[in-house]
């Protein structure tokens, strides 16, 4: 069973949900339609309140994090209460909600995948942010070519542009121009309230001589889908408001349209009849024309041969319910393991990490050293007992980790926290690219902070918008605080190149020799925005004096290998101080004391 949850307001959601539930029927899908509105297969209880009796700020906002939550509403708890034994009931294998933030999360907090409707407009807010969030799948009742807005931009890849729904089904010859009455004007006015009523078009009529008026409302509307096709699909414009539905159903008609968008919550028709103007399908007027300019505005619309195919429609509530089927189908979620290295030096900055980490996340450690100080530091880590080699015991936690289960890999340095978004986002990011390899950001934390919000990353580094992932051009720019892949690909690094070269010893250069070798095996690196790590401080040297042979080292086997030097600032810097100098060609010890 798939649940369907469709808002009362006006008469699109439910009309829209309905024709998702053939199409899910289709598919094979048992589904019901929870609403309120009349006519749903459950209907709920009535959560509205009197406008004398409403609470404001946060009695009902619950702090501005949901749009509807007020203190003292028995219609809402027993409303809530019919959701959860319905799931109780059913157990369903998906949710799809159209619309509601609290339905949304309410459904998702008893175990159950939710897929959600982008309306247009402006919802940048934290309440439409948490239910995009949590949501499996997101679908947008508009066509793929309408640019994606920001506030969905953190969630672009699980929004699905499936084209306009419409109860409505094409009529023979239907089309902008044979067969219509250019004099025939129809008013749609939706059910959701309107600024205009037929009264209103008393002196338009007046003004547009020759003109026939048709108005739906009221007691006018035409509720049989196949007669209120035949009359759009003769009229010569349509007057419609900017709603999903309206506009959906004078795409399949191919009507002429002036669209008079409706003050909405969240600006919803202003938005879509903005996008309606900008691609020439239809005559918007931002507010009610006088009765003088009617004319030449039926006139524009008149001449318009919309191409509404491009709201792509055919298909539309199809597209919608395989999104749910899918979703529905719930293939295993992926195991997920933070793998890092440590000795007991680290132990502190590591317990950050190991309780700072997400939930369901499982994580290794190799231990560089002190193995038994570490597994009593971090009892949530699985310890395993490594070298110091820094490459080796890269490679071993994740070989442990696959052998644990894991799907997807997470390195971090011993000093690194994530954020609460960093593991999502390197996901994200490899369900798209599953071959390849995945860095975010790091910000680096003053002494004695520890925070996993508010980056400021390094700016070495590329530092995408949260949600963009760009194909690395400069694989040196990789940086092992903080990667992932699956772990397909790193049982493919293994055969290819073997992981991380364990010729290089003790510390530097592994990382750069790591990247090298993914670009000339044809693996791709991609820079993930959104998914920061921030790093504990520490104290360091610059140039890092404590490592010097083994910088030096490690950049001759490089050479060795590329032909060229890697780490060349340091070992500039070491240069300067008279502690290395070049000879041959070659980078030698001078014996120099430190400068």
């Amino acid at each position: 069973m798939i649940g369907i949850y469709a808002h009362h307001h006006g008469a699109g959601h439910i009309q829209r949900c309905r024709q998702i539930q053939r199409q899910l029927a289709e598919l094979g899908e048992d589904s019901a339609i929870l609403s309120t509105a009349p006519g749903a297969d459950v209907v709920l209880a009535d959560d509205a309140m009197d406008e004398h009796l409403r609470p404001h700020g946060r009695a009902m906002t619950a702090g501005a994090s949901l749009h509807y939550a007020p203190y003292g509403n028995p219609g809402l708890r027993q409303r809530l209460a019919e959701i959860a034994a319905w799931v109780e009931r059913y157990n369903p294998k998906a949710f799809y909600v159209d619309v509601s933030v609290e339905v949304g999360a309410f459904v998702r907090l008893m175990g159950v995948p939710v897929i959600t409707l982008a309306m247009p407009g402006l919802r940048d807010d934290a309440p439409h942010q948490l239910a995009y969030t949590q949501a499996d799948a997101i679908i947008a009742a508009w066509p793929g070519w309408v640019p994606l807005p920001e506030h969905l931009r953190p969630h672009a890849d699980r929004v699905h542009a499936v084209g306009g729904i419409s109860r409505l089904e094409r009529a023979p010859g239907a089309g902008p121009g044979g067969g219509r009455d250019p004099r025939h004007v129809v008013v749609m006015a939706g059910r959701g309230g309107s600024t205009w009523e037929p009264e209103d078009f008393d002196a338009v009529e007046n003004a547009c001589a020759g003109y026939r008026f048709t108005f739906l409302t009221g007691d006018s509307r035409i509720e049989d889908p196949g007669e209120l096709s035949a009359l759009l699909s003769r009229a010569g414009v349509a007057v419609i408001a900017g709603g999903q539905n309206s506009v959906a159903d004078i795409a399949v008609a191919g009507a002429p349209a002036v669209v008079l968008p409706q003050p909405r919550p969240f600006i919803e028709q202003k938005a879509t009849a903005r996008e309606l103007a900008r691609a020439g399908l239809a005559v918007v007027a931002e507010s009610f024309p006088s009765p003088a300019q009617w004319p030449e505005l039926l006139e524009r619309a008149g001449r318009l041969r919309p191409d509404w195919s491009r709201w792509e429609t055919a298909g539309a509530a199809q597209r919608a319910a395989r999104v749910i089927s899918e979703v529905a189908g719930g293939a295993r979620p992926d195991s997920i393991a933070l793998v890092s290295l440590a000795d007991s030096s680290r132990a502190a900055h590591l317990t950050h990490q190991v309780n700072l980490k997400p939930e369901g996340t499982d994580h290794v450690t190799v231990a560089l050293a002190d193995a038994p100080v570490l597994r009593k530091a971090v009892p949530k880590s699985h310890v395993v007992s490594g070298t110091r080699n820094l490459a080796a015991a890269r490679n071993l936690g994740a070989r442990t980790a696959i052998e644990r289960g894991a799907d997807v890999l997470v390195f971090l340095d011993a000093d690194c926290v994530c954020s609460g978004e960093l593991v999502e986002y390197y996901c994200r990011a490899l369900a798209n690219h599953p071959d390849a390899v995945v860095a975010g950001p790091v910000t680096y934390m003053a002494p004695g902070e520890l925070r996993t919000v508010k980056p400021d990353p390094h700016p070495a580094r590329p530092n995408p918008a949260p949600g963009e992932v760009i194909a690395a051009q400069e694989y040196n720019l990789f940086w092992s605080l903080s990667f992932g892949m699956r772990a397909q690909t790193w049982e493919r690094i293994e055969r290819d190149f073997g992981g991380f070269d364990t010729g290089y010893t003790g510390y530097g250069g592994e990382d750069t020799d790591f990247a090298r070798n993914l670009a000339a095996h044809g693996i791709a690196l991609y820079w993930v925005g959104g998914a920061h790590a921030f790093h504990q401080h520490h104290p360091v040297s610059s140039p890092p004096w404590e490592h010097l042979d083994d910088i030096v080292n490690n950049a001759e086997y490089f050479r060795s290998k590329w032909g060229t030097y890697p780490m060349e600032g340091w070992l500039e810097a070491f240069a300067e101080a008279g502690a290395i100098e070049r000879v041959d060609g070659s980078w030698r010890r001078t014996g120099e004391a430190r400068a």
